[in-house]
Formats: structure tokens, C-alpha cells, sequence
């Protein structure tokens, strides 16, 4: 068994340590005062409003560490380029949600404050999972971030789906956590070290009596990350959950939950090397061509625009997994860049999608029924910005040229086309090949004359913060899309 190596990391926070988690600790400090605001006063946009100050903060404080060196807070966390540029998508993610959150709570009579707590400890839980260096941090990060969307995704509960889907997440986020956590015990109890940061000796992966032992821990661990991912086969109940959630809380599952869970994935394999077992590759490799080919299949049947996304998102989770697959010691640098390029593209185009969705259910006449393809037909007459949003999304997650999406699809093809991983290769071109089949008649319906008469109300922005999100993502979308070195630079430093 190996031991623990020695560690010269300061047992106590110092001042450079302090500022290295200055985010993390701003959305702490944020929950805490929340909830002397709350006793002291209960109004909804009061709550609101601070909420985006706190997560303002955050979001400077966080945007300031992108030039610093990578730091060791203690044995649990590691701040560095890349945790903080994931940290930077989410608390974005989270910021684009709240006035989405506040437009859907308004239309109600209670006063929600407990919903803005939970979003910020969401925030907090992945803040903690993409700095997390340990297995302990992972843990805790992912418990605060799912035990936070189990209260979110059942919130709305005059919902016809809200109990059903709530305690469907509740499920998969209780056997997410069982999996991962007898899956770490089986690691520990052959390293002897919960560390990431930790030298693991190669010879334990050629000794027979403990390279079993510890493949099925790492196989327990990795379904655990892959429930939360909704890679196939651990995909059931996810569209269910999709479209039970309030449109906001079903954008910051799409967004702030995949990041979080991919970043602090590749980093523990990036620093144990856990790909170096053979076993464990063919097993990403049966996930990534079943979540490809799955995902975008069980899309083209969907009317429901939230159950399409769905198992969208399952299928751009397998296309990331290639990136984990062919990844090695060498080309490590530019697999950051692959992934969190690619993130930012999703997080973009989800962001987009799921706002014109919200938007919509709050202007059509009956609020809380779910929005189909029937909703959107003729959307460029009624409400062209929603429906030039809405184009340059799809257009990114089918990977046409001159978007983001387009960009992120190619450095994973060529990544894969270094390591000859022609199998990986072939199941994204068909499942980007199928993903067009029910993406390219999306645009068609934003685009078609035909419409019920209820539909034919033009529908205008009225609001300046709507305004300013909608315009926003269109101006990110297109320049990203056209110019997309500044993200590469950006990662790069």
C-alpha cells in the first residue's frame, strides 16, 4: 500500500490563501448576511437585489485571480487559471438566473427569500467542487451543491410535476452520492491518500490483488460524477427533472451543475492518472458513444422544448467525455482549453435557450404550462430578438461554422484525430449528423408563417433587464462565435 506523502502546505489560512478563495468566501459571508436580511426584513426584491450584489462580488473578486499563480489552500483546495475561469461561467450562469428567479417568483403572492439561500449555497457548493484538490472538499461541494437544487428543482409547488421531479433528483442525487462516496473509500483504502495532489505510485496499477480493488472504486466514483453529468446509462429522470423544474432552476441545472461536476472530474484524473488504466477508458469510451447516440435519438421525438435539451445535454456530456478519454500527460494544457472552451459554449447557448423559454412562458397566457415546438412557430414575427437568440443557440450546440459551438467541436475532433480515436470519432460525427435532424427544424418553426391565433400577439421586451440579458447573449454569441481567440487567450494566460 502506499503511504501519505509529506505535505509542506501551511496547516493554517494565510493572507494569499484568503485572497486565492476571496469568491468562495464572498458568497459565504453573502448566505450569512442573507439571513440576518431575512430576519430583520422579508421583501422579495430586497433579497433580490442583494443577492446580485453578493454574487457581483464574487464575480469581480473572481475575474482578478485569472492572472495570478496557482495557489495550495491547504490540503482541500487548489486555486488556479482554470478553477477560477469555471468559477468565473458559473457565478455568470447564476447571475443571468437571478432576474429570470425574481420575474418568476414576482408573479406569486408569498414572499420567496429562501429561495434566493439556496441558489447562493448552490453557487458556494460549486465554487467549493472546481477549487476542490481533495477528496473530502469534493465530497462536501457536492453535497451542498445537490442537497441546494433538491429544494430548487421542487420549489414551485402548485407545479403539476414539482413533487414528482423533486423527488426524482432526490433519487438520483442520494445514489450519486452513495456511489461516489463507497467508490472514494475503495480508492483510499489502496492509496492511502485522499489527495489529488498526492503521487501515485504507477507500479499500483500493474499489482493484480489491489488493481482490482481500487478500478472498482474508481468505477463507483466515476457513476457517481456521471449521475450528476446525466451520462448514459445514468441519464433516466433527467428530462423528467428538466421539465418538472422552474424554467430558472432548469437553466442552472444545465449550467452550473455540468461545469462543476466536469472541471473537478478532470482535474482528479488529470493528478492521479487515473487513465492510465485501460479498464477505465473503455469504460468512458462506453459512456461517451452511448450518451452521443442516445441523447440525440431520444431528441427527435421530443415536442416539449425542455425534454428536448433534456437529453441534448446528454449527448454534448458524451462529446466532452471524449476530451477526457485521449487526454494524456502531454497534451494536458490543451485539454483545458478543449474543456473549458467547450463549457463556455454550452453555458452560452443553454443560457440563451432556456431564457427565451422562460420569457415566453411568462408573456403566453397560461404561465405555467410547458412550452413545445408549437409554442415557438412564427417566434421571428412575433419577437424577433427571442428568436435571433434562440437561432444563434441552436446553430452553436449543432456545431455550425462561425459559432462557439463550431470551435469547441473542432478541438475535441482534434484532439481525438491526434490520440486515433476513430470509434470516439465516429459517434460524434453521427450524433452531431442526427443532433441536426432536430435542431435544424427548430429554426424552421421560429421561422414558419403558421401560428394559432393566440400566437399571433406580437410579443415586445418590454423590460430593461430582459433587455439587456437578450442583447447581451446575442452580442456574446456572435463575437465569440466569430472571434474566438479572446476566450483561448484568456484560458491561456
Amino acid at each position: 500500500m502506499m503511504m501519505p506523502v509529506a505535505d509542506n502546505t501551511p496547516a493554517f489560512l494565510t493572507m494569499a490563501m484568503a485572497g486565492a478563495i476571496l469568491p468562495q468566501l464572498i458568497i459565504a459571508f453573502g448566505i450569512a448576511l442573507a439571513l440576518l436580511l431575512v430576519a430583520w426584513r422579508r421583501s422579495q426584491r430586497t433579497i433580490a437585489l442583494f443577492t446580485g450584489v453578493v454574487i457581483v462580488m464574487a464575480l469581480l473578486a473572481n475575474i482578478s485571480l485569472l492572472v495570478t499563480p496557482a495557489i495550495q489552500v491547504t490540503q482541500l483546495l487548489k486555486v488556479d487559471g482554470y478553477s477560477t475561469f469555471a468559477f468565473s461561467l458559473i457565478l455568470i450562469s447564476a447571475l443571468v438566473a437571478l432576474p429570470m428567479s425574481h420575474k418568476f417568483l414576482s408573479a406569486q403572492i408569498e414572499v420567496h427569500d429562501e429561495y434566493y439561500l439556496l441558489l447562493l449555497l448552490m453557487v458556494l457548493g460549486a465554487g467549493v467542487l472546481v477549487t476542490s484538490d481533495h477528496y473530502a472538499s469534493l465530497f462536501l461541494g457536492f453535497e451542498l451543491l445537490s442537497i441546494s437544487l433538491v429544494g430548487l428543482v421542487g420549489y414551485q409547488r402548485e407545479s403539476q410535476y414539482s413533487v414528482e421531479s423533486g423527488f426524482k433528483y432526490l433519487i438520483l442525487s442520494a445514489s450519486a452520492s452513495s456511489f461516489m462516496l463507497l467508490g472514494i473509500a475503495f480508492i483510499y483504502s489502496v492509496s492511502g491518500d485522499m489527495s489529488f495532489s498526492a503521487v501515485i505510485s504507477k507500479t499500483i496499477y500493474n499489482q493484480p490483488d489491489l488493481g482490482v480493488f481500487f478500478q472498482l472504486g474508481l468505477l463507483l466514483f466515476v457513476s457517481g460524477v456521471a449521475f450528476k453529468l446525466s451520462v448514459a446509462p445514468f441519464h433516466f429522470w433527467t428530462p423528467d427533472v428538466y421539465q418538472g423544474s422552474p424554467t430558472p432552476v432548469t437553466m442552472l441545472l444545465a449550467t452550473i451543475s455540468k461545469i462543476a461536476m466536469f472541471v473537478v472530474l478532470l482535474k482528479c484524473f488529470a493528478a492521479q492518472q487515473y487513465l492510465l488504466l485501460e479498464n477505465v477508458q473503455q469504460f468512458l469510451l462506453i459512456f461517451a458513444i452511448t450518451s452521443m447516440l442516445l441523447g440525440n435519438v431520444m431528441a427527435l421525438k421530443q415536442q416539449n422544448l425542455k425534454r428536448l435539451f433534456a437529453y441534448s445535454s446528454i449527448a454534448h456530456m458524451g462529446y466532452l467525455l471524449i476530451v477526457l478519454i485521449v487526454t494524456s500527460e502531454q497534451n494536458l494544457a490543451f485539454t483545458w482549453q478543449s474543456v473549458l472552451f467547450y463549457l463556455a459554449a454550452y453555458t452560452v447557448a443553454n443560457l440563451s435557450v432556456f431564457i427565451v423559454i422562460e420569457l415566453l412562458q411568462q408573456q403566453l397566457t397560461t404561465q405555467q404550462a410547458d412550452i413545445t415546438l408549437s409554442d415557438i412557430k412564427g417566434l421571428f414575427w412575433r419577437a424577433p430578438s427571442y428568436a435571433l437568440l434562440m437561432i444563434l443557440a441552436i446553430l452553436s450546440l449543432a456545431g455550425i461554422p462561425l459559432t462557439m459551438g463550431f470551435i469547441g467541436k473542432f478541438y475535441i475532433l482534434s484532439q481525438a484525430t491526434i490520440a486515433h480515436a476513430w470509434w470516439l470519432i465516429a459517434a460524434l460525427i453521427v450524433g452531431s449528423g442526427i443532433g441536426l435532424a432536430y435542431y435544424l427544424p427548430l429554426i424552421f418553426k421560429l421561422f414558419s408563417a403558421e401560428s394559432s391565433p393566440d400566437q399571433n400577439v406580437k410579443i415586445s421586451v418590454k423590460n430593461i433587464v430582459e433587455k439587456v440579458l437578450v442583447y447581451s447573449l446575442v452580442g456574446v454569441s456572435l463575437v465569440f462565435g466569430i472571434f474566438p481567440e479572446v476566450i483561448n487567450q484568456l484560458i491561456n494566460t
